[in-house]
């Protein structure tokens, strides 16, 4: 008897919810049909051509992702060619929004759709945080500043108004730290005494810092003192430069290149260890824009992206302590680094360091 009384009451919950499906399927097909925008009897003329007549590779230089036209393909090859524009609307994967996106790229110019195709060629994060255009193009001068264990170095680059016209180095100046394990105010008067010395200029370029990392073998005590305070002169410099920029402007103008990123760009990187930059800086000392001599053939190449070398800092350079240079000339080529690859662009730079092939190591030999 319970037996029977159950099956009755689920046969007609059956019934009612098969009878509750039906009624909500014919309230769906008797709603409105979606509504396309108005196109003239040519615009749909012209739609429906296109559409029918187009292959999937033709099909992609319009507004339409891959696999739409590829569904749209496999439709019509199931059910013949669109009669009415409505029609694409029994393809999966097409919406109101999306149907009148496509149909609307059909109408358009192909001299105005393929410049909208055209897509920006991407670069590499250079820096952190990423720079504007218009920040880009109003820079007319940098300072870099390499950090090393117990040295601060830096340099000044004037960007050219013109290709025929190479960069001028302005300042390029060395100084010795000379303790590493300073205690913090002392450490402070000195990085205080640094950044007056440091000129100003539109921008400031840093190196990136590297992450501090969870290590079962951090090192010895002497070796986590060196970092702390080089972590610390980092800091604090980077402070002192990034406060001179006006209170008005939103815009940072402090600046980190990508870590190995010069060194990779002037072929500087052996493994994960830097080799010396004093044959680049040397090299470029000696080109025809710095010994006041004309190139043989006499025609004007873009120099834009070389620098001219003052005969003091030339001179300067030459006198001071092998360390030294090597500081100085990381200072110079990281500046270097970012005029090339990014107020400048240079194609040929960007291509050197933007080879998937090659990847940027996680370790850093670093200079005292």
């Amino acid at each position: 008897m319970i037996q029977a009384s159950a099956k009755r009451l689920i046969r007609a919950l059956n019934i009612n919810y098969v009878r509750r499906l039906n009624t909500e399927q014919l309230d769906r097909s008797t709603e409105d049909p979606v509504q396309l925008p108005p196109f003239t009897e040519e615009q749909r003329v012209q739609i429906l051509k296109v559409v029918n007549a187009t292959s999937i590779e033709q099909l992609l230089s319009y507004d339409i992702t891959k696999a739409r036209a590829n569904k749209l393909h496999k439709w019509k090859s199931r059910n013949g060619p669109l009669r009415e524009l409505n029609d694409i609307f029994h393809v999966e994967g097409f919406g109101l929004k999306a149907t009148t996106k496509f149909y609307k790229s059909l109408l358009e110019p192909s001299s105005s759709r393929s410049s909208q195709n055209e897509k920006p060629i991407r670069v590499a994060p250079f820096i952190t945080p990423t720079i504007d255009e218009q920040q880009r193009q109003s820079i007319s001068s940098s300072v870099s500043v390499r950090i090393g264990v117990t040295s601060i170095s830096w340099a000044r680059l004037e960007l050219p108004r013109k290709q025929d016209i190479p960069c001028v180095l302005t300042h390029w100046q060395h100084h010795d730290i000379n303790d590493k394990k300073l205690h913090l105010g002392e450490l402070v008067r000195r990085c205080l005494y640094v950044a007056h010395q440091i000129p100003h200029a539109d921008c400031y370029i840093l190196e990136s810092p590297q992450m501090a990392q969870a290590s079962s073998n951090p090192g010895s005590i002497d070796q986590q003192n060196v970092n702390i305070q080089k972590a610390q002169i980092t800091a604090m410099l980077s402070y002192a430069l990034r406060a001179r920029a006006s209170p008005e402007d939103i815009r940072t103008n402090l600046f980190y290149l990508r870590r190995f990123l010069t060194a990779r760009l002037f072929n500087h990187l052996v493994g994960t260890e830097r080799v010396s930059s004093e044959d680049t800086i040397l090299g470029m000392m000696r080109t025809y824009y710095n010994m006041n001599e004309q190139p043989a053939d006499g025609k004007q190449s873009n120099l834009s992206n070389q620098v001219q070398f003052s005969s003091n800092l030339r001179s300067m350079y030459s006198n001071i302590e092998r360390y030294q240079r090597e500081m100085l000339g990381q200072a110079f080529l990281l500046n270097l680094a970012f005029v090339r690859l990014v107020l400048l662009q240079d194609p040929s730079s960007i291509a050197s360091v933007s080879r998937s092939s090659k990847k940027l190591p996680c370790t850093d030999q670093e200079v005292d």
